[in-house]
């Protein structure tokens, strides 16, 4: 399956639109890390304009499109023997692969996959009992269009002799089987029996009014970080496919490969294999298209806690420690004042109204072992020694770098039992997820 958290490259002679008679060549390099760059060596001494929009053929006879700015007069320039290059590198937003697309053209339905999608949907291994289905498997009216989540196949031609692609011990039963394929494969001659190779799930998204690529792609970012919170990890797209039409009545898919520029580990973490069994929240335990729709009415609400899941490296040092615990200490006071709460017990609330009893016990042996008998005060006074300059460090100077980090993620966690209840998740549910994340 194509993936976007695999390396490419592809050679090609590249252009600028209405002029391809000034082609040059390059090469794209393609990574999660560095996103999408091209290296190119332009001959002569003309120097091609800026352009939004870069056009190429590549070796594998393949159009595509660069979207982002070129900007060729910061090449480096030589010359040898006579003869005067230019040659540069230069990233780009985006890789349409497939088509040439105008800088101003717009496009209404966009499908994809994300990382840890497919797990969260079907157990790992079982895949091969689901069935396809051109129907999908639910659809949300949103503000800015429709989203469906449904099947994505691909199929081999099962051959009129299906004992070749069938086995059974039983010949008996075998060869029955043969025979009543056989006779209804002469029935319906016009009909084409097909053999399941591989399934998926895929998000399609239809919009009202035709978006650039860029607001396409904002609105897979939304639902990407959504399922940070569900499976909570980093996750982004893994394939992204662009349906649009060519001279105004052919219908076309192009394939996206958006510029990620993600960190290695979070990477890593991104291909990691999951365990369906061990999801405590799956698409069998929530309401999927009613949590859709309560996110995708203010995607940026919780952007704090989306950027630390998103941004994940499963690694951690005193600077990110100390600039985590006051971003979630924050959040506590931003729980608790929209609830009323007295600034006395403003970091006591959080916990004791979306933590677990594990969680909240956890707190409290790690602030007593520190001296601190009120975990409450003691989520107060780390934050204040770390944010105020002066401020005597008696929690920072108690607490290891290892129970730290176990603060800063107990902090967490409730503050996602938070959003998840806003979400309209079960507390059964969200106390199975916060329990098996607790450290």
């Amino acid at each position: 399956m194509e993936t976007l958290f695999s390396n490419k490259e592809w050679v090609g002679e590249f252009f600028l639109p209405d002029q391809f008679e000034r082609r040059f060549f390059g090469k794209i390099t393609f990574s999660p890390e560095k996103g999408v760059v091209l290296a190119y060596h332009i001959a002569g001494h003309e120097v091609p304009a800026e352009s939004d929009i870069l056009y190429g053929i590549l070796e594998t006879g393949e159009k595509c499109t660069l979207v982002g700015k070129f900007l060729p007069a910061h090449s480096g320039f030589s010359v040898k023997n006579g003869l005067s290059t230019r040659h540069g590198k230069n990233g780009f937003y985006f890789l349409v692969l497939g088509e040439f697309l105008n800088h101003e053209e717009k496009f209404s339905e966009i499908s994809f996959s994300l990382t840890g999608m497919q797990e969260f949907f079907f157990p790992k291994g079982y895949k091969d009992l689901v069935k396809y289905s051109d129907k999908p498997l639910f659809s949300v009216e949103t503000e800015y269009g429709e989203i469906e989540v449904g099947n994505n196949a691909s199929f081999a031609m099962l051959g009129k002799d299906i004992t070749s692609q069938i086995y059974n011990r039983n010949d008996e039963a075998l060869s029955k089987l043969k025979s009543a394929f056989e006779n209804i494969n002469s029935k319906y001659e016009n009909s084409f029996f097909m053999l399941k190779k591989d399934i998926s799930y895929m998000i399609k998204i239809k919009t009202n009014n035709e978006c650039s690529i860029g607001e396409l792609y904002e609105h897979i970012i939304d639902i990407s970080n959504l399922f940070a919170i569900l499976i909570y990890g980093p996750v982004y797209p893994e394939m992204i496919k662009l349906r649009h039409v060519i001279d105004g009545e052919h219908p076309a898919i192009s394939t996206i490969y958006p510029s990620l520029a993600l960190e290695t580990r979070t990477s890593e973490m991104c291909k990691m294999e999951r365990s369906h069994f061990h999801m405590p929240i799956t698409k069998s335990n929530i309401n999927l298209p009613e949590v859709i729709l309560k996110w995708l009415s203010q995607p940026k609400a919780y952007s704090a806690i989306v950027s630390s899941l998103q941004n994940e490296t499963g690694f951690r040092n005193e600077h990110s420690l100390h600039g985590e615990l006051v971003l979630y200490a924050t959040q506590f006071e931003s729980i608790s004042y929209s609830y009323g709460v007295s600034n006395s017990h403003k970091y006591e609330y959080p916990v004791n109204e979306y933590a677990t009893q594990k969680i909240k016990d956890k707190l409290i042996s790690i602030f007593a072992n520190a001296g601190e008998s009120s975990f409450g005060k003691g989520i107060g006074n780390l934050r204040n020694e770390i944010a105020h300059v002066g401020r005597p460090r008696a929690l920072l100077s108690a607490l290891s770098i290892e129970k730290m980090v176990d603060i800063s993620q107990l902090l967490q966690i409730t503050i996602i039992g938070y959003i998840l209840h806003t979400l309209g998740v079960e507390r059964s549910v969200i106390e199975e997820y916060q329990n098996k994340f607790t450290p």
